[in-house]
């Protein structure tokens, strides 16, 4: 009997203390996960209508002041023909004759000079006199880029070996390597010139607005192309190295500030976003701005708005059912959160750590959200 009182006791107890773990385990266990929110990008248009700002004048939804003006830019440039024909080269440079010797010294064109195997001539006839020196043109025998050697000392092989000490040539300079070319003007050579030269004179036009309007953090401009009056010295197939081009152009800048607009943009982004989403980062710098029309008679413009932001779920967001948690272990847990796309990344905090195992009442579970 005494054994039957203890089995029935242990058996309480053990009764006892399993009952106490799941009171706690439901009234202690709990679970935290913490949400990364995936970031989109989403763009937004609007238009705005520049005006000049007068006396008495006042604003209308989607105006704001700013100068519209038609800036004439006039700019002359050299460029270089791509046309080449190569119709020779050679390889020329001077050196100093010099004559330690006790007579006058003729030497006549064609004379030989020679170093490191390498043979030149001289252009001309010279007489180095006894004692002294004397400069001369010399060229190679043999064109070729590796013939324009640095300053070297030259013997004179057709002297009598017993002077070739006393009469030698020394150069101080490279000898120089060219080629004899003809250039000539062709289409693509215009067609690039007028092009970069429409380029230079925007950023031209650009450099004069913004220092004339510094007061403005915006300015963009507009090329009238039926005003460019260019005149182009040379023509296609003419012979030429440099050719110059002439080009005036009518450009319209339209200048304004942007504090306003970035709120504008602001607003119509906010406004587009889902309830539970809220704008994370945009920057004035996300605004692109192009010209659509203007009236220089009225000094007015349209412009174009394209802003571009990042978005993230708001603070207290519902993107997770917390009942669809409940009992999940942990690899059903990572499971579930890897098919959210709204969830860019998370962190997973079990209480007590050593149950990996969601509580079963969806008020144990706690999410949250990290900005």
């Amino acid at each position: 009997s005494g054994n039957i009182y203890r089995k029935i006791a242990v058996s309480f107890a053990a009764l006892t203390l399993i009952l106490i773990a799941v009171v706690l385990y439901f009234n202690f266990s709990s679970l935290t996960i913490i949400i990364i929110p995936s970031q989109e990008k989403i763009s937004e248009n609007l238009t705005v209508e520049v005006i000049k700002q007068s006396q008495g004048a006042s604003l209308a939804p989607q105006q704001i002041f700013g100068v519209v003006k038609e800036v004439p830019v006039e700019q002359t440039q050299e460029f270089s023909a791509s046309g080449k024909e190569i119709l020779g080269a050679e390889v020329t440079g001077q050196v100093t004759i010099i004559n330690n010797s006790l007579k006058n010294q003729p030497l006549v064109a064609t004379t030989r000079l020679l170093t490191g195997g390498k043979l030149y001539r001289l252009k001309n006839t010279v007489i180095v006199p006894a004692g002294g020196s004397v400069s001369a043109e010399v060229y190679a025998d043999e064109v070729k880029p590796e013939m324009a050697v640095g300053p070297s000392k030259f013997t004179i092989p057709g002297l009598w070996a017993g002077v070739q000490d006393e009469i030698y040539a020394q150069s101080d300079q490279a000898m120089k390597y060219s080629e004899k070319v003809k250039y000539t003007i062709k289409q693509s050579d215009i067609d690039n010139a007028v092009s970069q030269l429409k380029g230079n004179l925007l950023a031209t036009a650009k450099d004069r607005v913004s220092q004339a309007y510094k007061d403005y953090a915006q300015a963009i401009f507009a090329v009238d192309n039926n005003s460019v009056v260019q005149e182009v010295g040379g023509k296609v197939g003419e012979e030429k190295e440099k050719f110059a081009v002439k080009m005036k152009v009518m450009v319209t800048a339209v200048a304004f500030n942007d504090n306003e607009i970035y709120e504008l943009a602001r607003t119509k982004l906010s406004d587009a976003l889902a309830d539970d989403q809220q704008i994370a980062e945009f920057n004035k710098q996300d605004i692109v701005y192009t010209l659509e029309n203007f009236n220089l008679g009225q000094e007015t413009a349209a412009v174009n708005i394209n802003a571009t932001a990042k978005t993230t779920l708001k603070d207290g967001a519902k993107i997770i059912k917390k009942n669809n948690l409940a009992g999940l272990n942990e690899n059903q847990l990572k499971a579930y959160l890897n098919r959210l796309p709204e969830v860019a990344g998370y962190q997973i905090k079990f209480f007590p750590s050593f149950i990996r195992k969601a509580p079963s009442l969806a008020d144990r579970i706690k999410i949250e959200i990290k900005k």
